[in-house]
């Protein structure tokens, strides 16, 4: 065993004996919290979370319509239809790696290479494409956020020691992160830039197309968001939702568990602690949601792969 592996399972090792301690130290408060966890689920008004997975299935099929917009600008004229398996291939690839789309993007590289012949400098070039677009809405919605989240307060002392962050402070903190970013990995930007730039004549077509629609795939979030909300008779109001939704992207994003299991789910689960909700609301909330984008997705995601030969596409990509 190297060092890596072994640093690796010491703190695996560690983690699950905090996880033990932590569970026996406070068994009853659990064991109390699941039940009432489970009186909330059992009472689930099936309608709404129906809606809410069709609403997960049709921001799906967006992004398949936004990729064929991008595709279709530099000559290449396929069905959304068609590019709708690769993308929930994708998705499951991403619940089995750490941080989000990281295993999901060669994916489609890969796959939209071998079954439509289109090049990997294209597949690259139009999945970058759509991921700087995208930006654009995530960013206001990150603005909406920041507006309308009432004020921090970290207590760093049991005294009267309180530092409060407002929403500016949080905004020029954001900005101040991305910049130092941006700064640490400008040649790498300066290169995929590049690539946009020699292709722009053909992508700016595609430029509001795919605007739009990221933006409906946003919205489409929020509204599944408030149908599982809805679904467990809990009232949430427009920027506690739209919190969850900035949370989730940034916890998916870390580089740490597949999937961000754990990671995503006590991170949400602390957004909804903090807005007031009880730990059972809480909890059954971040359940079903994670049942309809994590579970529902990857069981559709593996069927798609298992029949299109999955296995040799998963092969490949562990290859390259």
């Amino acid at each position: 065993m190297n060092q890596g592996m072994l640093k690796k399972a010491i703190v695996i090792l560690l983690l699950l004996t905090v996880g033990v301690f932590l569970v026996h130290a406070y068994w009853t408060e659990i064991v109390s919290v699941l039940g009432e966890s489970l009186k909330m689920l059992t009472k689930t008004r099936i309608r709404y979370a129906i809606l809410a997975f069709l609403v997960y299935l049709l921001s799906v099929y967006l992004f398949a319509v936004r990729w064929q917009q991008v595709l279709s600008s530099i000559g290449h004229d396929l069905k959304a239809t068609d590019l709708l398996p690769i993308l929930f291939g994708a998705i499951f690839v991403n619940n089995l790696t750490p941080a989000n789309r990281t295993g999901g993007e060669p994916l489609r590289m890969l796959w939209v290479n071998k079954r439509f012949g289109i090049s990997y400098t294209d597949a690259f070039i139009t999945i970058l494409f759509e991921r700087l677009v995208e930006v654009i809405p995530i960013i206001l919605l990150l603005f909406y956020v920041l507006y309308f989240v009432p004020s921090l307060e970290i207590k760093f002392l049991p005294q009267k020691n309180i530092l409060t962050l407002n929403s500016t402070y949080l905004l020029l903190f954001a900005s101040l992160a991305t910049g130092i970013l941006i700064w640490i990995f400008r040649e790498r930007f300066t290169v995929l830039l590049k690539d946009i730039k020699q292709n722009w004549k053909k992508l700016h077509k595609s430029f509001i197309p795919v605007l739009l629609l990221s933006s409906g795939v946003w919205i489409l979030d929020i509204v599944r968001l408030q149908l599982i909300a809805l679904a467990l008779n809990l009232n949430l109001s427009l920027h506690i939702i739209a919190s969850v939704s900035i949370l989730y992207l940034l916890l998916g994003l870390l580089p740490i568990t597949p999937g961000g299991l754990g990671i995503v789910e006590g991170g949400l689960v602390s957004l909804l602690l903090y807005f007031g909700l009880s730990l059972a609301s809480s909890g059954s909330f971040v359940f079903l949601e994670r049942f309809i984008s994590f579970g529902l997705s990857s069981l559709i995601g593996f069927l798609y792969l298992f029949y299109y030969g999955g296995s040799e596409i998963w092969k490949n990509i562990k290859l390259q």
